[in-house]
Formats: C-alpha cells, sequence, structure tokens
C-alpha cells in the first residue's frame, strides 16, 4: 500500500471517528489525549500527513502487517436493515482522505468533524477520482 493511500486511509479512519473520540476525552481526564486531537485537526486542515500523529494517539494500538488495527477503539457500528439505504455514499468534502459513508432515510448528512463541513454526496454511477 503506498504512503498517500495509508494517508488517505487514516484520515478516513480518524474522521469516521472524532465525534465519538471527542465525547470520550471530555473532561479533565482526557486533557492531554484532546490536544493531540485537535493537533491532528489543525495538521489536515493544513494538508500535512497525519498519519504517524493519528498512530500517536493510542500507542497500545499496533497495526498488523496488513496496516489494519489489532483492535478498534470504537465498537463496530451495527446497520439499520429496516430502512433502505440511499443510492451512493458520502465522500470527503475536501478529498483528502478515502471515508464514504452510507446514510439511511430519515438520518442526519454525515459530517467530516477535520474540516467541520458535510460530507459530499456521491451517486453510485459517478468515477470515484
Amino acid at each position: 500500500m503506498g504512503e498517500q493511500q495509508i494517508e488517505r486511509d487514516s484520515l478516513a479512519r480518524f474522521c469516521a471517528d472524532l465525534g465519538p473520540l471527542r465525547a470520550l476525552l471530555r473532561g479533565p481526564a482526557g486533557a492531554a489525549a484532546r490536544a493531540q486531537v485537535e493537533l491532528v485537526i489543525r495538521a489536515a486542515r493544513r494538508g500535512e500527513p497525519v498519519a504517524e500523529l493519528i498512530a500517536a494517539l493510542d500507542p497500545t494500538d499496533a497495526a498488523d502487517v496488513g496496516g489494519e488495527s489489532s483492535r478498534d477503539g470504537l465498537p463496530p457500528r451495527l446497520s439499520d436493515v429496516a430502512l433502505p439505504p440511499v443510492t451512493g455514499g458520502y465522500v470527503c468534502p475536501v478529498d483528502l482522505c478515502n471515508r464514504v459513508e452510507s446514510r439511511r432515510a430519515g438520518s442526519p448528512v454525515p459530517r467530516c468533524d477535520v474540516h467541520q463541513q458535510a460530507l459530499r454526496f456521491h451517486t453510485d454511477g459517478e468515477p470515484i477520482r
């Protein structure tokens, strides 16, 4: 996997988990980690590499050979099978990462907390890049 791809994938995972991560780090005990999270956000907004900064957020979370984490900080998302998915997906609003989110009918538009924007809708038939 190329360095740029690793950067994009790391930023996509970070962006998707940023809201819950901030909620976990509220209060005095999370102040140091919260400062590191904000450092990652500022670097991402400037377009700087962030994969190493993201990896440094949790030094006990070692990556395996495939680049995937041996454990996840948050539980997996449960899909809502009662509602049909919207055709297409939501992608990074500034095209800096590979994040793709789906949206269920009636749910809010996914947001990028790094760039403080709603994700951009991308139809199924439209080429990614």
